[in-house]
């Protein structure tokens, strides 16, 4: 709990007491929401606009996440029918290794899928989870990026590693792509915070904080100044998604799990976006 002020740990406090007096609510299991948002993205290809990402993040197999709460989401993913599915970091717990979990449980995933590390992964086998996604035919990027062809255009990957471990290099990451159809991947949301300004206009697709998961106060704080939800900095759009699975504590306040279907569309300024009007009119 650090970085938390006097007042928010008092309120923390008071809540957390009334979570023991309630401890019936939060053994019930919340429902993983299906989050739906569509995003503008400058210098997208024509042939993308309308192009559909699943992302999931934070899923935590082990003793705190019920493995039906990960198998309902990787469920909720498919129904999206996405172009691709991207998956941002921290698939491991806390003192539970758990690499084995990771492929049986994210196994069905039914689109080209794309992965970065997270903190926990680092911490604990950064190599048995990296090869527990392979193994399930994930792409898993570290610093680096991969272009897909999909809907018959070429669209840029970019996979930035964790930055609270140490590990993110956002400018190697960034080497050799271009502005357009690209999006990025980050674990923890401050990596945008040392993103280089020729990073560009891009779209970072983030998780780390699962939402505060025991939402006491809301809104942003002096320790997750990007909780959960959209963020716009400057050229840079952050997308924070609560996850799935649980850390510390075995339940969640006010900050359900999440599977989230980004919708993309081209600027209104884009050329492109004229022609997919024209067409369409």
């Amino acid at each position: 709990m650090a970085g938390w002020t006097r007042r928010e740990f008092l309120k923390g406090a008071a809540a957390v007491a009334a979570a023991g007096a309630a401890s019936s609510t939060f053994a019930t299991v919340p429902a993983v929401q299906a989050d739906r948002l569509e995003l503008e993205l400058p210098g997208l290809d024509p042939a993308h606009a309308g192009l559909r990402v699943a992302q999931l993040s934070d899923i935590h197999v082990g003793a705190l996440t019920p493995e039906g709460r990960i198998r309902e989401a990787v469920s909720l993913a498919n129904a999206f029918r996405p172009d691709l599915v991207v998956l941002t970091g921290d698939y491991l717990s806390r003192g539970f290794g758990g690499a084995g979990l990771i492929r049986e449980l994210l196994t069905g995933l039914a689109s080209p899928t794309v992965a970065v590390l997270g903190n926990h992964d680092h911490r604990l086998d950064p190599a048995g989870a990296s090869a527990a996604l392979a193994r399930l035919g994930c792409a898993v990027l570290r610093n680096d990026n991969t272009t897909l062809f999909l809907r018959g255009a070429p669209f840029t990957v970019v996979g930035i590693d964790d930055h609270c471990t140490g590990h993110a290099d956002p400018a190697r990451a960034v080497k050799g792509t271009r502005a357009g159809s690209r999006l990025a991947l980050a674990h923890d949301p401050s990596t945008v915070d040392v993103l280089g300004k020729d990073a560009g206009p891009l779209l970072v697709l983030s998780g780390h904080t699962h939402g505060g998961q025991v939402n006491l106060v809301a809104g942003p704080t002096r320790r997750l100044p990007y909780k959960s939800g959209l963020f716009r900095l400057g050229q840079i759009q952050l997308y924070v998604n609560r996850g799935i699975g649980n850390t510390w504590l075995p339940f969640r306040v006010n900050a359900p799990p999440e599977v989230t279907l980004i919708t993309l569309r081209p600027t209104s300024e884009d050329p492109g976006s004229r022609e997919v009007r024209a067409r369409s009119g």
